[in-house]
């Protein structure tokens, strides 16, 4: 079952930049005069929940969006300061009790302007542990993509000889969350978004200037091993992640909790202009 609650808009006048995990870790340990608690850990998806706020969105719906599996959660919105000690003092005003619960165990964090939506939640159990924080998820997906292309290999009829090791680009990987989020949320495996769109254009959405551009889908793999293997054994998808031409990458996943599949996976590939 999910506790969702989203705090009343603050208002502060300091501009500067927060660090919005210290700011809570250190209420939690030495604020609202109580002993010191457990410190919350910074989660990717709690930062794409957070994201999801600033569009209105409520707390469950964007947690579901980006895929946590929630036990409970709860949100605040702080603005006017994105200054370390105006945002404590008043988060310590209104929310400590909140703030200090022992059961959240993870934070995520977004902040434009002088705006900043911090979300605190802990998980529920899910089959899906394995992919529980999406940066080491991506990064073991890049370390198994580029041992695949330091040797040469038959993908279907086509032979590839061995190439050059895959960047990671933060544009890329965006773009690769926007579309893995999207066919989750419509339950949907296909490189046409459901706005229409297709890879290159989310890329350029993104902001990365690419002169050549690529993508690999797929769902219901449990992990990074398991995806990257899916791919190798699929010849069309065996040519994109073998490409000499593609230099830089961006990877994503996202749950769809209790559907069949409930995970769906995008590689993104680019050459930049």
């Amino acid at each position: 079952m999910v506790a969702a609650a989203g705090a009343a808009l603050l208002c502060a006048q300091l501009p500067a930049r927060a660090d919005a995990l210290s700011v809570i870790n250190g209420l939690r340990q030495n604020g609202c005069g109580a002993a010191a608690g457990t410190p919350v850990q910074r989660s990717s998806l709690l930062d794409a929940a957070a994201r999801e706020l600033v569009r209105n969105t409520n707390l469950e719906r964007a947690l579901e969006r980006v895929g946590y599996p929630t036990a409970s959660s709860t949100s605040f919105h702080v603005r006017g300061s994105r200054d370390d000690a105006v945002i404590r003092s008043l988060l310590a005003e209104r929310y400590c009790a909140a703030i200090r619960d022992p059961q959240y165990t993870e934070l995520g964090v977004h902040q434009s302007g002088d705006e900043s939506w911090i979300v605190l939640a802990t998980r529920t159990a899910t089959p899906f542990a394995e992919v529980r924080d999406p940066e080491i998820v991506a990064r073991r997906v890049l370390e198994l993509v580029n041992a695949a292309r330091a040797v040469a290999r038959d993908c279907g009829r086509e032979r590839f000889g061995a190439v050059a090791p895959l960047t990671a680009a933060t544009t890329l990987a965006a773009a690769a969350a926007v579309h893995a989020l999207d066919m989750a949320e419509h339950r949907t495996l296909d490189h046409q978004g459901s706005d229409g769109s297709n890879s290159g254009e989310r890329m350029t959405r993104a902001g990365y200037v690419w002169r050549a551009s690529g993508e690999n889908i797929a769902a219901g793999q449990r992990d990074a091993d398991a995806v990257v293997a899916a791919w190798l054994s699929s010849p069309g998808h065996c040519a994109t992640l073998m490409a000499p031409h593609f230099t830089e990458t961006g990877i994503a996943f996202a749950l769809a909790l209790n559907e069949n599949p409930a995970i769906y996976w995008v590689q993104e590939f680019a050459a930049p202009h």
